[in-house]
């Protein structure tokens, strides 16, 4: 069985760059309507879409398709930030001397969940969704923490890597599975074979 995964990040949001987004329910900027067209023309018809349920994900759902009924999915929402969540990353940075901010990875956010997190939760949805879903591509639109952390997992990095992959707002990527039809036998093995067909693709 193979399952075809279309990951799409959100539109870029109104939001200064210099704080963090976390799980706030921001505006996006629409992109153009050309670019929005040619990015839905490499997205495989009859698949079965996907959303985070923050309004940013969902907004760009419909930019790409209006049509499209997707299925509103909560592990893929945004990761928590905790206390942090919008406030400017330099002021987090002076107010905890104590972290080591050069393993981005590790760090956990008061009251929010770290990278690793995002990575668990990620694999458990692929896993739940590619049973329930069987052999049907799947478009699913969430955010850069997710998304990257779905590469980690088709590539087998470690967690620490995730940061050091680019995700750009309206990007798509393409990943696909390939193993056994019935995945719900767990086992401390990998199962199936993944394949990286497109990473961080932008269309203008």
């Amino acid at each position: 069985m193979r399952t075809d995964w279309y990951w799409v990040r959100q539109g870029t949001t109104s939001q200064d760059a210099g704080r963090y987004e976390g799980r706030l329910d921001l505006p996006t900027v629409p992109p153009d309507a050309v670019v929005a067209r040619r990015l839905n023309s490499r997205l495989p018809r009859g698949a079965v879409w996907l959303t985070s349920p923050l309004a940013r994900a969902r907004a760009t759902v419909a930019v790409l398709d209006p049509s499209a009924n997707a299925v509103s999915v909560e592990e893929m929402t945004d990761q928590d930030l905790g206390a942090w969540t919008g406030r400017r990353r330099a002021e987090v940075h002076k107010a905890n001397p104590q972290i080591d901010w050069t393993a981005p990875a590790t760090i956990e956010p008061e009251g929010g969940e770290g990278f690793s997190g995002v990575v668990d939760r990620t694999a458990a949805v692929i896993e739940r969704l590619i049973g329930h879903y069987a052999g049907r591509p799947l478009v699913a639109v969430s955010h850069s923490a997710v998304i990257r952390a779905a590469i980690v997992l088709a590539l087998d990095l470690p967690n620490e890597a995730g940061h050091l992959i680019d995700v750009a707002p309206f990007s798509l990527t393409h990943l696909s599975w390939t193993g056994p039809d019935d995945i719900s036998v767990h086992s401390e093995e990998r199962i199936g074979t993944w394949r990286v067909h497109t990473l961080n693709l932008t269309v203008s």
